[in-house]
């Protein structure tokens, strides 16, 4: 039976998984890119690590399964945004991929101020305002500070699109990843002039955008080879993880709403025509079809609050543990409260209320009542006609049952959590089974996309 490899560029995580015809996650490789920080605040990833590091993640999968990877049908992705790439006359990259959490263009441009202040950009691009980690920001921070970096390049990759290109051969970025630049037209699908031009960015540059699902055509067959790939496999453009999160969960009717608490929080709600007033902070990106796009709000009091608390505890101890330890706290415990995190600044000012005579538990319970809190405020943002009848959620956090019920007692409506524990990577590999006429989505997702747990509100 054939089968589809995807490949999720996230930020913590780089994750391989393969999928049968039936959405069954058959095998899965998760690696740590190697990143770099050559100065405080800068996030790299030389290229070459990129490609290495996919290429040993295929090929421990191909090893995994003793008959190889002689089925897969397709191979696509899910990623990060504003994470890029520049190449020369040759068409070879010759920086680093420089990533979205980079801090070198704080404080920003002021241009980018000038392009966020457009009255026509939050139509035209569906941002409410550009900052120092858009891609924009690092470009002209280049353009002032290594201006033979500037001269030098001649193409742009996204991380994705550097991954097609080394695929396939091809220059193309898929619709939602470009729409987080703040350049796209959204509704057009194509690179707004006016902005490229009020940033000095040459629209020659710039890969063509296609919509998520769209079939390149077969890979290069020398990379084929090299990975242990088919010849007939085919290249499906993915998307944007949040949205491919959103897809996996089943969140594809408008009005749905689903939420991935990761690195950072994000909730992804679905809409059949642009809104003429979105609330403050929501974005809005082009989705899988011409009548259909995400809205989307984002922020950073998420699990990565979880995350730096565990490294400061010896032998960081299991997630699971710690779950444990705050299920035996109650809810509030000792009025303990972790400020929401902002981005940007230290960590460790969101724990200003810890004090020594906290215990673990009491501690994690409160970054989870944090988390839930922030991710009220933003279902909040995303249903201004009412609450949603439910939220799909998705993300390592979903596999967490406490923190589920803890969601569904703040919100006060239903945590739904799926069965697939990487909801990301199956959206990437429904958009590629739809590519392979395999069904429609509105087929594939009900027999695909399995819920595990409803998590109702205590007492309801």
């Amino acid at each position: 039976m054939p089968t589809i490899l995807t490949i999720d560029l996230g930020t913590t995580y780089f994750k391989v998984g393969l999928f049968d015809h039936e959405g069954t996650l058959l095998h899965l490789d998760r690696v740590a890119p190697p990143v770099q920080h050559p100065q405080p605040g800068q996030w790299e990833l030389p290229v070459t690590e990129f490609l290495a590091t996919v290429r040993a993640a295929i090929g421990r999968l191909r090893i995994a399964r003793n008959g190889g990877l002689n089925d897969v049908a397709a191979v696509t992705f899910a990623t990060q945004a504003n994470s890029f790439v520049l190449m020369d006359e040759r068409n070879e990259p010759f920086t680093s991929l420089i990533l979205w959490p980079d801090e070198r263009a704080n404080p920003a441009d002021p241009r980018i101020m000038a392009l966020s202040n457009l009255p026509d950009f939050r139509g035209r691009t569906g941002i409410p305002a550009l900052g120092p980690q858009f891609m924009i920001a690092k470009l002209l921070w280049l353009r002032q500070n290594q201006p033979q970096v500037w001269q030098r390049a001649r193409r742009l990759c996204h991380l994705s699109d550097y991954l097609t290109f080394w695929l396939t051969g091809q220059h193309v970025t898929e619709g939602g990843v470009a729409g987080l630049t703040g350049l796209l037209d959204i509704a057009q699908l194509d690179w707004w002039p006016k902005a490229l031009e009020m940033v000095g960015l040459p629209s020659n540059w710039l890969p063509h955008v296609v919509r998520a699902g769209t079939d390149l055509g077969p890979i290069r067959p020398a990379i084929a080879g090299e990975i242990g790939l088919p010849a007939s496999c085919r290249f499906i453009v993915g998307c944007l993880d949040q949205y491919a999160g959103a897809i996996g969960a089943g969140n594809l009717q408008p009005g749905g709403v689903s939420e991935t608490t990761g690195t950072v929080l994000a909730t992804v709600t679905v809409l059949d025509q642009l809104p003429t007033s979105p609330a403050d902070g929501v974005f809005i990106g082009p989705a899988y079809a011409p009548d259909r796009y995400f809205a989307m709000s984002f922020g950073n009091t998420s699990a990565n609050l979880l995350d730096w608390y565990r490294s400061t505890l010896p032998g960081s101890p299991d997630y699971a543990d710690l779950g444990r330890l705050a299920a035996a706290r109650p809810a509030c415990s000792a009025g303990l409260v972790i400020t929401p995190y902002a981005g940007g600044g230290p960590m460790a000012a969101s724990f200003n209320q810890v004090r020594p005579g906290h215990s673990i538990g009491q501690v994690v319970r409160a970054i989870m009542e944090a988390a839930a809190r922030a991710l009220a405020d933003q279902v909040h943002s995303l249903s201004p006609a009412g609450r949603p009848h439910d939220v799909r959620s998705a993300g390592g956090a979903a596999t967490s049952d406490f923190w589920c019920q803890i969601k569904a007692d703040i919100l006060g409506i239903p945590i739904l959590a799926p069965t697939c524990p990487e909801p990301t990577s199956l959206g990437a590999a429904l958009l590629a089974a739809r590519a392979l006429n395999w069904g429609d989505l509105g087929d594939i997702i009900p027999r695909w996309v399995k819920i595990r747990r409803a998590f109702h509100p205590s007492g309801r």
